[in-house]
């Protein structure tokens, strides 16, 4: 057991700030004012970082989309039925939910995989690596043991494996399943050590009265398993979800292979704070798109040491605002391939 939680804590190496360095100097000798294209620059500098070069490499993308329902949900949590997790997977592999449409739009492949649907998914287009039907219901029993957590972490790691050995530069990671707000509230409470009404939000815009039954459930919950917040893989095992555990997964192969990875919202929140317990400086590694409008978002962001990219409102899930963040690192590429530099224009500033 132990051997396959160490294979789950690669050493994560620093980002390079050497590259850091020389992608600033070449944004900043560009016909353009210093910083004028505010964190479009920052996203091209980060990347650098990441990548470990100067010369970015953006071209070939893929969506990694995690599927996976909760025991939770039977507690009326949420205000959309858990059979819409299964309708939506097999909508998404047709090309036909959203992310699926931004993806086209973004020249992004999108994988979706089972990895805990509470259903028999019969479509060969999605990847089953399913752990079992859902996780139990953590106000009776624990989410699921601490071996289904291992598995389903390495789960998420082999996919982004795969996918950056078929050549993918960058990597998205989206999720599915209903309830998930509420797992993901009770990880964050729990690792970033947040109080609970700080992060519950109304996911599915749930009412007043089920916000507070929400609250409620994730409170009793975690007061029920005390799960460690040091040891990443208890949380998950004690309040998570499978979903969650293979975006943690994907996050650290893609830090340990030097690729960028950008997460989503507020689902990814919750992985990303498990990527970090279990193997700290992903957190180096990830870009994030988007701040969500879920309750907490702020503090949340704060405490995981990350800034979203941009602010549209978004609270789709599925991986969306990830995708839609493609756009902008294309912008940053077309600039960096296509401007003049000041010394092609024989200009020298001075401060």
């Amino acid at each position: 057991m132990q051997n396959n939680e160490t294979k789950l804590k690669p050493t994560i190496e620093p980002i390079s700030q050497a590259a850091r360095k020389a992608m600033r100097e070449k944004i900043d000798n560009l016909a353009k004012p210093v910083g004028g294209l505010g964190n479009l620059e920052v996203l091209a500098v980060d990347l650098a970082g990441i990548e470990q070069r100067v010369e970015l490499q953006t071209e070939k993308r893929c969506c990694l989309v995690f599927c996976g329902d909760h025991g939770v949900e039977r507690e009326g949590v949420s205000a959309t039925p858990r059979r819409v997790t299964a309708m939506q997977a097999v909508n998404m592999a047709a090309g036909h939910s959203s992310v699926a449409a931004l993806a086209k739009a973004n020249h992004c492949e999108v994988k979706v995989i089972d990895v805990g649907i509470d259903a028999d998914i019969l479509d060969q287009a999605v990847i089953n690596l399913k752990i079992r039907k859902g996780t139990n219901n953590f106000l009776e029993k624990p989410a699921m043991t601490r071996d289904e957590a291992i598995r389903d972490v390495q789960a998420g790691y082999d996919v982004a494996a795969q996918a950056i050995h078929e050549g993918n530069q960058i990597l998205c990671v989206g999720e599915l399943g209903i309830a998930n707000t509420t797992v993901s509230s009770a990880m964050i409470a729990s690792l970033l050590s947040l109080p609970v009404a700080d992060v519950v939000g109304r996911g599915s815009v749930i009412s007043d009265k089920r916000l507070a039954h929400k609250i409620d459930v994730v409170e009793k919950g975690l007061a029920k398993w005390q799960p460690d917040p040091t040891d990443g893989l208890d949380v998950l095992s004690k309040v998570g979800g499978f979903e969650i555990g293979a975006k943690a997964g994907a996050m650290i192969c893609a830090a340990a292979h030097h690729v960028p990875l950008i997460m989503d919202g507020f689902i990814s929140y919750a992985a990303l704070a498990l990527a970090e317990a279990m193997c700290p400086g992903i957190q180096r590694y990830v870009i994030a798109s988007h701040a969500t409008r879920q309750a907490g978002t702020k503090a949340i962001l704060k405490k995981l040491g990350v800034t979203p990219m941009f602010n549209l409102g978004m609270a789709t899930g599925e991986g969306s605002g990830a995708v839609v963040t493609l756009a902008l690192i294309d912008d940053i590429q077309s600039v960096l391939k296509n401007m003049t530099t000041l010394e092609d224009m024989g200009v020298n500033f001075t401060a």
